[in-house]
């Protein structure tokens, strides 16, 4: 057994296996995510090699997310297969732990993957679930929200939006946690098409001020209309009327009366929706993505500018204390001098264990909750309990589907 890059000459069994894992239809796609990425190097795709044959494949995608609104360089993993003749020996799993070293040594803070098997697989290898919130809204008698501020809303076209369209995400998501930060590229790249991460319509009230005032991307899926992505300019939600009442009225020709979407149900546009009739909405949790910390006291130290603003800007002072953490077998001290100084170093003699679960970390680091909503099995002193209220506070983390990746 061989586990390496794939060489040039065996791309061509990784499409092939690709195709027998996941979709017999795929191999124009499955190419390209080779030749269509621009982000696209060769060691991205690992392969197990078994007397000169691939056995078990997976891609790499070189992503920046945002951690709160820090970015941190994130290693996505996907297509994780193995040829049904070899599988239960172990490749996969040896494939995944080698891909961490890997992903450490290009350099990434975490590594991402979103599973379609039962999520106990990449549990026995160390990545811990990161459940995201999404929301379903069924109507009743749909009526669409009237458009009294004349907005436009227009079918998505390439030319005349594209550039407005990728302005209005940076700005829309630039302190959103959990968001993918998105390269002009990025928009362009075939495999960002396959994916349909391009809009379904853009709405604008005065095209010469701003081209694209907001934009949504829905797919109609049987009796279901997937809301995969919504952008607006914050100083003007208006425009979420618009989009929202467009989206009713298609529903409504095509006859489709429950809407569902990966992202917060406290968002504004589904709340927008919700005028649009009599309609129930509920809490739906999607379980498929999963984490790891590819080294962990680097990844701290993205955080650390952000954190020091958090502290400055705090009614609260605050003694010299260190507290500690684990994760993924990892640990890193967080120490703080007194005057506004944090370091991450590997361990204190004075730092406090703070014995919290790996996915109560990662949901502290995102910011799914705050500290105060953390159930730590170590007693703190009250300064402490504030120093750590100021570094993680809840808000509100969203990862749009389109960015899978």
């Amino acid at each position: 057994m061989e586990i390496r890059a794939a060489h040039e000459s065996e791309l061509e069994q990784v499409v092939e296996l690709s195709c027998l894992a996941f979709n017999p239809d795929g191999h124009e796609r499955y190419w390209q995510y080779v030749h269509g990425d621009s982000s696209y190097r060769p060691s991205q795709t690992r392969v197990v090699v078994v007397n000169e044959r691939v056995v078990s494949t997976l891609r790499v995608w070189e992503r920046r997310i945002r951690m709160g609104t820090s970015i941190v360089t994130m290693g996505g993993i996907g297509g994780v297969c193995t040829h049904p003749k070899y599988r239960g020996v172990g490749y996969a799993s040896a494939l995944m732990r080698n891909t961490i070293g890997y992903l450490r040594k290009i350099g990434c803070d975490i590594g991402v993957l979103f599973t379609i098997i039962p999520n106990a697989f990449y549990h026995r290898l160390g990545w811990t679930t990161f459940p995201l919130q999404g929301f379903q809204v069924s109507h009743g008698a749909a009526t669409p929200i009237p458009n009294r501020a004349l907005w436009q809303v227009v079918p998505f076209d390439v030319a005349p939006h594209l550039d407005s369209v990728a302005t209005l995400y940076d700005s829309c998501n630039a302190e959103q946690s959990g968001s993918i930060v998105r390269t002009r590229a990025y928009w362009d790249m075939q495999p960002s098409r396959i994916r349909e991460v391009l809009p379904t319509v853009v709405a604008y009230r005065d095209r010469e001020r701003a081209p694209t005032d907001g934009y949504l991307n829905y797919l109609m899926n049987g009796e279901t209309a997937e809301v995969r992505e919504v952008a607006y300019r914050h100083e003007d939600p208006g425009v979420l009327d618009a989009l929202a009442s467009h989206l009713l009225r298609v529903c409504k020709e095509h006859g489709i009366w429950n809407i569902t979407g990966t992202f917060l149900p406290s968002h504004p546009f589904v709340a927008q929706l919700s005028k649009g009739g009599t309609s129930t909405s509920e809490t739906t949790e999607d379980s498929a993505m999963m984490l790891y910390a590819v080294n962990f006291q680097v990844l701290l130290r993205r955080l650390v500018l952000e954190w020091q603003s958090r502290l400055a800007a705090s009614e609260e002072t605050f003694p010299t204390l260190a507290v500690k953490f684990a994760l993924n077998n990892q640990q890193a001290v967080i120490r703080f001098d007194g005057d506004e100084t944090l370091q991450i170093v590997n361990d204190d003699a004075d730092a406090v264990e703070l014995d919290v679960t790996e996915d109560e970390l990662w949901k502290l680091l995102f910011g799914e909750f705050g500290w105060e909503q953390a159930n730590p099995r170590t007693s703190v002193s009250p300064k402490t309990a504030a120093f750590l209220t100021a570094l993680f506070p809840k808000r509100d983390v969203l990862f749009w589907a389109p960015d899978r990746y």
